[in-house]
């Protein structure tokens, strides 16, 4: 637009046309500009009509999405929390196991003993005596 404006100007400086064709000229350039900008407002309310399309769009397969996952979500916090519960009743049942093992030894030290083995110098329990080589 700006080229056909000096143009414009050149033609008057070179005589070809007088300044009030100039202007004509111009003022017509002008409001094809005018014209331009109406375009593009009608540009503009189209696309945003076509962003809202798709918004519209993008959020029904988001909520589609959402639903066909949430089933096999449910599934896998169900399968998450029973094995975190067994793992929880596996942890309760060896401590128990340890206490109770506590409980019942008979060494003077108040130890976990195993069957075989005393902790504190890993041999024999007390209990058990000396042990005869046969």
């Amino acid at each position: 637009m700006q080229e056909e404006r000096m143009k414009i100007l050149e033609m008057v400086d070179e005589g070809k046309i007088t300044v009030d064709e100039a202007t004509k000229l111009l003022d017509s350039l002008g409001a094809k500009d005018y014209e331009k900008g109406v375009n593009f407002e009608e540009k503009f309310k189209d696309f945003s009509q076509d962003m809202k399309e798709f918004a519209k769009d993008v959020t029904a397969k988001i909520n589609d999405m959402t639903k066909k996952a949430e089933p096999k979500i449910k599934e896998f916090t169900k399968s998450v929390v029973s094995k975190t519960a067994n793992i929880a009743d596996n942890i309760s049942q060896s401590l128990n196991e340890k206490i109770k093992n506590m409980e019942n030894c008979e060494c003077e030290c108040e130890c976990a003993c195993e069957e075989e083995v005393h902790p504190a110098d890993n041999g024999p329990r007390p209990e058990d005596g000396p042990k005869s080589e046969e």
